[in-house]
């Protein structure tokens, strides 16, 4: 089950890097945008919400994770800022250090050039938590800094990933906050 869940991730990593490389024919230019204006997205399957900016893609997938994407800047042609949430069954007694230590040799295999610039056990939607930030270097060979934040509910395994390109990582990073602030799962 592990060695599955291994596999699953690390296609859903290279899955949701292709959304970065890919090209949006809409060019709308980023604008904060409150919270009260987001729109709501209710997963009844794996049972969670988040809100997230009306102006982003919300694209689902047949593995049940899902990613919602800032528009392309007209200055460029990748995508700047990225979320995707990514659900796995998982044990009951599949510990989260476990999950941990699994993720991060995942993402050193992934990215041999991976730089942790941050690794703490949080608290996150109620749940005990880990979240690491670092940049790396991804499938279109463009320097990434990303956020990562993992936690389990009973026999679930979330995982959420903020990418973004390295300079624009701080201006995405409070929309990405106020997003990550509506997230919750029900029981």
């Amino acid at each position: 089950m592990v060695i599955s869940i291994i596999l699953c991730v690390s296609i859903r990593y290279s899955q949701f890097e292709f959304a970065f490389g890919s090209q949006y024919d809409n060019l709308l230019i980023y604008t904060s945008v409150s919270e009260s204006e987001f729109l709501t997205y209710d997963d009844l399957i794996t049972g969670f919400s988040i809100k997230y900016p009306p102006h982003w893609d919300r694209a689902q997938h047949i593995d049940k994770s899902i990613t919602f994407t800032a528009p392309k800047e007209s200055n460029s042609n990748t995508i700047p800022a990225g979320l995707g949430i990514i659900f796995k069954e998982v044990a009951s007694n599949v510990s989260l250090s476990y999950i941990s230590q699994t993720q991060l040799n995942t993402l050193k295999n992934l990215y041999p050039d991976i730089n942790i610039l941050e690794s703490s056990d949080i608290t996150f939607a109620v749940h005990p938590a880990h979240k690491i930030i670092f940049t790396a270097t991804d499938s279109t060979l463009h320097l990434r800094k990303a956020m990562q934040i993992w936690f389990k509910d009973d026999t679930k395994k979330y995982l959420i990933l903020y990418k973004a390109d390295v300079e624009k990582f701080p201006q995405y990073l409070p929309t990405i906050e106020k997003m990550l602030n509506t997230f919750y799962t029900s029981k």
